[in-house]
């Protein structure tokens, strides 16, 4: 497909205001994860992951292993969740946001998949990932930001309604039951507020990269005019502050 016919595609159809490229799309965030995590992996030569939130589906299977992995550590929160994890994979299940100090300092990548908007504390868990990471390590996230439209709903409508609501606009995740609450701590959008607050834990070297707009309106026709027309001019001008999804690198300094 052409650059200009994902950007129709995007679009809904020709526009004289500017359609969102295909590389800032919400889709974008989803088809680069797993190379940029690889990129990063690459960089360690026996490298040691965890993966966060990863207890349900690890972002890798057991074959698709990059063949620096010294070990792959799968964490989850929820027994039951890690439990449908093969039994193949390492697995540690803890809080992100409690006690981690069983594996301090035990890796050199640890990354996530949409799973840090679901933690209450996202001070907490970023001071505590710089604690798990090695020196000279990389956190490495995927996750919806505010003040995307859906995610602003999703935050402040009660669990209930939110579900509902989730479940009519994309009726998939009925079926998977993966819904769960999310409170968005430390999910914005706006590349300068994360870039201090992450700082602020000790974190450097931060990269952020913005993507725009989502599909969660597909079926509320004006409802999807408008909001597609807030993100392409948002994603026109770089205004981070109202992206859907970033990819968060930040490193743990050598000293």
């Amino acid at each position: 497909m052409r650059d200009w016919q994902k950007s129709v595609l995007l679009s809904g159809g020709p526009r004289k205001s500017q359609a969102i490229h295909f590389d800032q799309s919400h889709l974008a965030a989803f088809r680069d994860f797993r190379p940029t995590l690889s990129e990063l992996i690459a960089a360690y030569p026996e490298a040691r992951l965890l993966e966060l939130g990863g207890g349900r589906k690890p972002s890798f299977s057991l074959s698709e292993l990059p063949g620096n992995i010294a070990s792959y550590t799968v964490n989850d929160i929820d027994p039951s969740e890690l439990a449908r994890t093969a039994d193949e994979y390492d697995k540690a299940c803890f809080d992100v946001t409690g006690d981690v100090s069983e594996f301090e300092g035990q890796f050199d990548v640890i990354f996530s998949r949409t799973l840090i908007e679901h933690v209450k504390d996202g001070v907490q868990m970023h001071r505590n990932v710089m604690k798990l990471l090695r020196p000279g390590g990389v956190a490495f996230h995927m996750a919806p930001t505010l003040y995307a439209v859906p995610f602003v709903i999703n935050k402040y409508l009660p669990e209930t309604l939110s579900t509902g609501l989730l479940y009519a606009l994309a009726p998939k995740r009925r079926h998977n039951r993966n819904k769960f609450p999310a409170h968005y701590s430390w999910c914005y959008g706006d590349r300068r507020k994360m870039q201090a607050m992450l700082e602020g834990v000790g974190l450097r070297s931060i990269r952020i990269r913005t993507f725009y707009g989502h599909a969660y309106f597909e079926k509320i026709p004006l409802l999807r005019q408008v909001d597609r027309a807030l993100s392409n001019l948002a994603a026109d001008r770089d205004w981070s502050a109202l992206g859907s999804y970033a990819h968060i690198t930040a490193y743990k300094p050598l000293t």
